[in-house]
Parts: structure tokens; sequence; C-alpha cells
């Protein structure tokens, strides 16, 4: 009963391993099986033609002595077994006179042969012939037997041949279904085991009596559950990091209009209302920074990249910020040189090089200047943004490039998100983003550097 409901479930299950294996076991075994058998018969049936051979040719030797010893009896067969055959003989003088015969031997010549294997058919039946010359007495014997009674024999042993393969296929089928039943016990455990875990538990699986086979599986998926955690932890790190970030402009508004609401004068109110709209665009850049966070979190790499020139995004990208600085009276040059070609994706590059030149511009004093290079330098491009502003401390440069993460007295407006955001767009284009020392060890340089790609045919020209 058992194993009918274990042959159910495999033949249920859609690609079954088990099912698989049995059928391919047996079908493997079955025609090595066949073809031994068909070259043993085949061999077997070689050797015993030249065992009936001989025995046709001791026959004629026993007639010929038989013959010549004037007895008047001769054997018509050999003594009684399973695989005794009735021969034919003929005994001629030289003259062609037939002497004797058996009762089972036509009345016309066996063979024209007068030594030796023949073979010959007489009245519709096919004989093998021996023939031996008696130069002594003048006789020519001839002992036949019919070619008939030999497939009866080969038949017989393709019959032996053939029976342990349709008894032993069934025994081994049994043999392999419990054998299989047993040694893939594990594996049903395992996926009990893992069927029973919440979602919330991701600890590795271990791996216990897992059959070497399924170790790299195993291993491989247990490295997936690590990252899916690091993943998750992330994304709740983020989340509330996002949410606390959130709060704080939120809480402002709030403030600024209740303060609105109460003013007594026009002055009052219009600065309180100033302040509404200030925070009301920190509240909006934030949320910009926190909707790019989670497109580039899915994004993958390579996705979409065409070749786009880096030193035109570059201009497209101050221009727009152009009137930015000149609200806060800081100059943004750009250093002259042709185009620069890069494979990516043109939109996040631009993405890129406003966190990076913004920041320049927030953190930059008053009447001052971010500079902003494109070189090129062997099989890579680089960008640099530099400014005159604070400067990031060495130590301190790893950390800030984690998301939500700003200096300790920074009076600069931000969600702490402009460089994490920076350093996952230059991962995906398989870029490096390096923090430094500005010249003469003042203010912050920013450098990108990405692999070059050649320039169109059409700008070959």
């Amino acid at each position: 009963m058992r194993l009918k409901l274990w042959w159910h479930r495999a033949r249920a299950g859609s690609g079954s391993l088990q099912l698989q294996l049995l059928t391919g076991t047996l079908s493997l075994v079955a025609a090595i099986w066949v073809v031994l058998s068909v070259v043993a018969w085949r061999e077997a049936v070689s050797e015993g033609d030249e065992l009936f051979d001989a025995h046709l040719a001791q026959t004629a030797a026993l007639l010929a002595v038989l013959s010549s010893d004037g007895s008047d009896e001769i054997p018509e067969e050999l003594p009684s077994h399973r695989y005794a055959r009735k021969v034919a003989f003929q005994i001629w003088t030289d003259k062609g006179k037939l002497l004797a015969r058996s009762t089972t031997a036509p009345k016309d010549a066996l063979t024209d042969h007068a030594k030796g294997f023949s073979d010959r058919r007489i009245d519709g039946r096919s004989w093998r012939v021996y023939s031996l010359r008696d130069t002594r007495h003048g006789h020519l014997i001839l002992v036949a037997e019919t070619l008939e009674a030999r497939h009866a024999i080969g038949t017989e042993l393709a019959k032996h041949l053939i029976t342990p393969l349709v008894i032993a296929l069934p025994l081994l089928a049994l043999g392999l279904v419990l054998l299989m039943r047993h040694r893939f016990q594990p594996l049903r455990r395992l996926a009990m085991f893992i069927g029973q875990r919440s979602p919330e538990r991701l600890e590795p699986i271990g791996l216990g009596d897992v059959p070497g086979e399924l170790r790299p599986i195993i291993e491989q998926t247990n490295r997936l559950l690590q990252r899916v955690d690091a993943s998750i932890e992330q994304e709740r790190r983020f989340t509330a990091d996002a949410a606390h970030e959130i709060r704080t402009p939120l809480a402002a508004i709030r403030t600024h209009a209740q303060v609105a609401i109460a003013a007594t004068d026009d002055v009052e109110r219009s600065h309180a209302l100033a302040l509404v709209v200030q925070a009301s665009d920190r509240a909006t850049h934030l949320l910009g920074q926190l909707l790019t966070m989670a497109r580039l979190d899915s994004v993958s790499l390579a996705s979409g990249f065409v070749l786009c020139d880096l030193r035109r995004i570059a201009i497209d990208v101050i221009a727009e910020l152009t009137p930015q600085a000149l609200a806060k009276n800081v100059e943004c040059i750009l250093d002259e040189g042709s185009a620069l070609w890069v494979k990516g994706d043109p939109t996040l590059l631009a993405v890129l090089l406003r966190n990076l030149i913004d920041n320049a511009i927030r953190y930059s004093p008053t009447a001052t200047v971010v500079f902003v290079s494109l070189r090129q330098e062997a099989k890579h491009v680089r960008l640099t943004v530099t400014d005159q502003g604070p400067g990031i401390p060495a130590e301190e440069r790893e950390r800030v490039l984690s998301r939500f993460t700003r200096l300790a007295g920074s009076t600069a407006p931000g969600s702490g998100l402009g460089l994490s955001i920076a350093l996952r767009i230059a991962e995906l284009h398989h870029a490096a983003l390096v923090l430094a020392d500005g010249p003469a060890q003042y203010g912050l340089s920013v450098s990108l550097s990405m692999p070059s790609s050649p320039a169109p045919f059409s700008n070959r020209a």
C-alpha cells in the first residue's frame, strides 16, 4: 500500500527525480541485459553449431567402425538426454549402392559432397551433412541432422537467457524503489523543515544529514538567505531613517503654519509663510532623494546602458543648478575640452553629477568657486568636483557615504542622501567614487572614475 502511494506521488510530481532515476536505471539495465543476451545467444549458437558438427563427425566415425566389423545392427540415436538429437545416416558404396540407412534418412543421397560438411535441402527440409569416406572398405558414410533440431535447442538456450531478465527486472525495480525511498528520506525531512519555517526565520539551514550532492545547493541557499536578511535589515533601517528625516520638515511646516495662523501683523505672517515654503522645499527635496534611492535599489547592473557624452551631461547639470549657485553667490566653472564618451544611463549619470555639484554649492561659502573638470586617463574618464568649503575629515569620509549621514555641526540644508545616491549610481556603472582634500588641503574634492568608450562613428570623421 505504501509503495503504491509512493508511486502515485512520484508520478504526480512534475519531473520527479525518483521516477526519472527508477525508469532510467531500469531502462539502462534492460538495454544492457538485452544486448548481452543477444551477444551471448549468438555466441552460444555458434559454439553449439561447432559442437553439433563435432557430434556428426564422431557419429560418422562410429558408423564407419560399425559398418566395417560386420555388425548387423546400427543404432539410430544417442542415449536419451534432453539435448539429444536424432541423426540420419546413409552408407554408400563407391559404386553408388545404398548399403544402409536410418529410418529418418531419405532414400536419395543426403549430399553430393564426398568429404566434410555441407548444407542440403531435401523435401522442404534443411539438413546439415557430414561426409566421411572409408577408403579401406570403399564406403561413403553420410551423417546428417535437420537444422530445425538445432534451432529448437537455440530457442531453448534463448529462453534460459531471457527468463532471468524477466524475473530480475521486477525484483530490481522493487529494490530500487525501497532504496530510493530510504535514501530520499533526508530530502523529504529537509523539505518539511523548510516548509514549516516562518518568513521571519532567515537563519542558515543546517546541513545535518543532507547528501553531499545537495550541500552546494543548501550552501548557496544559505548565502541567499543572508543576502535577503541583510537587504531586509537595510530596508528596515532605510524606512526608519526616512520616517525620522521626513518627520523634521513636516513638523517645521506645521509649526510655521501655526505661527502664520496666530500672527497679528502682515510682516510676521509673511515671515512664517516663507518658512513654510522653505520647509516644504526641504521636504520635497528629501522625498525626491528617497524616491531616487528606492529606484536605484531596484536597478540591475548595466540595465539600459547607452553611449553618452559625460561632458554634455555636466554642462546640462551646471546650467540647471546655476540659479541656485547665483542665489548663494557661488560660481560654477567647467574646464574646456572635447566630448568624453562613456556607457551608462544618462538620467542616472545626471542625478550623480547633480548630487555632487549640488553638495558642493550647498557647502561652499559665498563668493567662492566650484570647479568641475573632465579629462581622459588611459581607459578611464575622470570627473572631479572641487569646492572651497569646510571639507570632510579623512576619518569621516567612509561614513558620510552611508545613507542619512551628516557631519556633526553642519548647518547646510540636506538629507544626508546625496553622496550615498552618487555612490550607488557609481557602483551600477562599475565606477569608483573617491573623496579627498581639495587643493592645498582646502575644501573637498570628489572624483568619479569610470571606463571610457570609443566615440560614435559619426564623431570620428
